[in-house]
């Protein structure tokens, strides 16, 4: 009597496919993390050494991001280097601001949007150095965030008549929603 070998075939697993939206959030976390950083420092008036903890921080997702777009090491030490020296500069630049001389001329208005511009001046630079576009982006949305933010810090009236605005057509898209997904 002949034996049957009967073997197991398992079917291939198939993982379930990822949208497009968690695609790209996973894929530029470091880069969103950036503006909501720069943002809430502005937003909130946070004192000087936050921004002095925050250009490390923005220097370190750089170096990391743009470390795969030089392929051997002389190039990647220059890019630590440059990136380096950028961020130092930065820092010395933020030292002479909230220096007592310089603080007392600035309130605190000026002084966080002075610090995120200054911000946004270091993160385009970097992103420059180390080849990556995303970074350059985030310091030309926060140089566009500057003047945005301080004009709308002057009226109050028009941020709150934006905010309905935006309230009122995310409620016109979702009853529109609703009503095509009952049709």
């Amino acid at each position: 009597m002949d034996s049957v070998n009967l073997t197991h075939v398992e079917a291939p697993t198939q993982t379930p496919p990822r949208s497009v939206f968690l695609k790209w959030f996973l894929n530029d976390i470091f880069y969103i993390a950036m503006l909501v950083l720069a943002l809430v420092g502005v937003v909130f008036r946070l004192p000087v050494s936050y921004w002095v903890i925050l250009m490390p921080v923005f220097g370190v997702i750089t170096i990391a991001e743009g470390w795969k777009h030089f392929p051997d090491r002389k190039e990647r030490l220059g890019l630590l280097y440059r990136v380096a020296l950028n961020w130092c500069a930065l820092l010395l630049a933020i030292y002479l601001l909230s220096n007592s001389g310089v603080s007392g001329v600035m309130n605190l208005n000026a002084t966080a949007l002075s610090m995120m511009t200054l911000l946004a001046l270091g993160t385009f630079v970097a992103g420059v150095q180390s080849r990556v576009w995303q970074i350059c982006a985030v310091g030309s949305v926060l140089f566009l965030a500057v003047p945005g933010l301080g004009w709308l810090d002057q009226s109050p009236l028009l941020l709150s008549a934006a905010t309905f605005v935006i309230v009122a057509l995310g409620g016109l898209a979702w009853w529109l929603g609703q009503k095509r997904t009952q049709a």
